[in-house]
């Protein structure tokens, strides 16, 4: 790459394999938590990808990044490797230039790159066959497949948020539920997201086991949220639903939630999140709208936002106050897991609240 790039990126692949192996930064999430996480963003177009890739790697096509589709990609955090295609008018380093840009002033953590030639590929594989010992990154990380990709094995780029990741295994301990154990939608238990955005939250809930209703009023979101979810084998328990909550009574919401879930002939709502989302009028009337054993999680920023250097939101109506959550929830039957604050990389507080009733 050239001198002025902004950052530097690895094409030797076996001066990579070396550092991974004194390392190890660069690994794959094999976890069953939901859909597994992948190492490798390879933007070749999906006849190629089919035809032969690296197993820890997934696929979104460089025309869908250029369209906006930046849902799809990894956090700005987290490290990846990327695989470019060597049939597009751009080189690799032009290809992978796109990741210099920045967000807020983070960049992406591009830690390599690769030309996806069957050279590329062949490289793979000899190194593959090299092992010298479990976990080597000459083993499974250089694996090469082929064939059709089953939706549901597809892995992710993307992220959930990382307090709802964090929490809502725990609440549905909490809860008792073996969501594994449930084949029959009609017993599955249904969680609602509100704001529900691109849907990264809503499929990887529904990866987990969950129904999922997806709430929001952006066409554009929601239709990214059903495309996600198809793309991960969980369109069927994933229903995208256009709502303006702001313009709504908490029983106008829960109506229209409750025709939803009975035309599905889903399970009863049994957890309502929402991340980087508040409407307080909705907020305060959850504690009452709910019915059964049932759980609220809720992480949105809170007052002190406006001071730092991002500097917003500002409004009262979109900032919560220390309590205010739990304030919410002061009614017989629940009890708080969590009520915290966390704060983004950005400097910004964000409430981590969870509440359960039994």
């Amino acid at each position: 790459m050239a001198d002025d790039a902004v950052f530097t990126i690895e094409t030797n692949l076996e001066r990579w394999l070396l550092s991974v192996r004194r390392e190890s930064g660069v690994r794959a999430d094999v976890s069953d938590a939901g859909v597994g996480r992948a190492t490798f963003l390879d933007v070749r177009e999906p006849a190629a990808f089919i035809s032969r890739r690296l197993r820890w790697s997934a696929n979104v096509p460089l025309r869908e990044i250029d369209d906006g589709n930046a849902h799809a990609l990894p956090p700005r955090t987290m490290p990846f490797v990327l695989i470019t295609d060597p049939t597009n008018e751009d080189d690799l380093f032009a290809q992978a230039r796109r990741f210099e840009r920045d967000f807020k002033g983070v960049g992406w953590r591009l830690r390599a790159a690769f030309e996806g030639t069957d050279a590329f590929f062949d490289a793979c594989e000899s190194a593959s066959v090299e092992r010298d010992g479990a976990g080597s990154p000459g083993g499974d990380i250089l694996e090469v497949e082929r064939g059709e990709v089953e939706a549901k094995d597809r892995l992710r780029l993307w992220e959930p948020s990382p307090e709802l990741a964090r929490w809502l295994p725990r609440v549905e301990e909490s809860l008792h539920l073996r969501l594994d154990a449930l084949e029959n939608s009609a017993l599955r238990p249904t969680c609602v997201d509100l704001g529900s955005g691109a849907g990264r939250d809503a499929v990887w809930a529904a990866s987990r086991g969950w129904n999922v209703v997806a709430i929001d009023n952006d066409a554009r979101g929601l239709s990214r949220c059903a495309a996600l979810a198809e793309r991960h084998g969980v369109t069927d328990r994933v229903r995208p639903l256009n709502l303006n909550l702001t313009k709504l009574s908490t029983a106008e919401v829960f109506r229209s939630i409750k025709m939803l879930i009975e035309n599905e002939r889903w399970g009863d709502v049994r957890v309502v999140y929402a991340v980087r989302y508040l409407h307080k009028p909705l907020m305060r009337g959850l504690a009452t709208a709910l019915t059964g054993r049932c759980a609220v999680a809720w992480f949105h920023f809170m007052q002190g936002c406006e001071r730092t250097a991002v500097g917003r939101p500002t409004k009262e109506k979109d900032l919560l106050t220390a309590h205010e959550l739990r304030d919410a929830f002061l009614v017989d039957g629940w009890s708080s897991l969590v009520d915290d604050v966390v704060h983004l990389p950005d400097g910004r507080p964000v409430s981590c609240f969870v509440t359960v009733r039994q």
